[in-house]
């Protein structure tokens, strides 16, 4: 089914107004710099939906970073969390970033956080997963 915003919700009995938008490297960098507008008209329906987004980037900052230094194009890293830092200014309390590390730890998180949904939305799930 077609979502509002995000890319995946759990369904009835279990749904909590919690949702999760993935975002390879690539798309997570677009997002913040070209898509940046389009992306804030998606956190704006979320808070019309009185909804939470868990927006999880399948890398780590560190390999952001590194990918930027050696990848063939690089980008204003400096905008992008900026950018990342206004919308979580902007939106308090309805949008987390979750850097995973990978696909494979996005596939492992990504149901957990729909499971347990409104009990972590004041949770820093950075932290948790980075001191785990």
């Amino acid at each position: 089914m077609k979502l509002d915003f995000g890319d995946y919700a759990v369904g009835s009995p279990h749904y909590d107004y919690t949702y999760v938008d993935r975002k390879s490297e690539t798309d997570f960098k677009s997002t913040m710099t070209t898509g940046y507008d389009r992306f804030n008209r998606e956190m704006e329906r979320t808070i019309e939906f009185d909804s939470y987004l868990f927006v999880v980037v399948e890398s780590s900052i560190e390999e952001i970073k590194k990918n930027n230094i050696f990848g063939p194009r690089q980008s204003n890293l400096p905008f992008i969390w900026h950018n990342m830092r206004l919308l979580t200014h902007k939106f308090p309390r309805r949008c987390q970033f979750i850097f995973s590390g990978g696909r494979r730890e996005s596939e492992y998180l990504i149901p957990k956080l729909l499971v347990y949904g409104k009990k972590l939305w004041s949770v820093d799930m950075q932290y948790f997963l980075d001191n785990k």
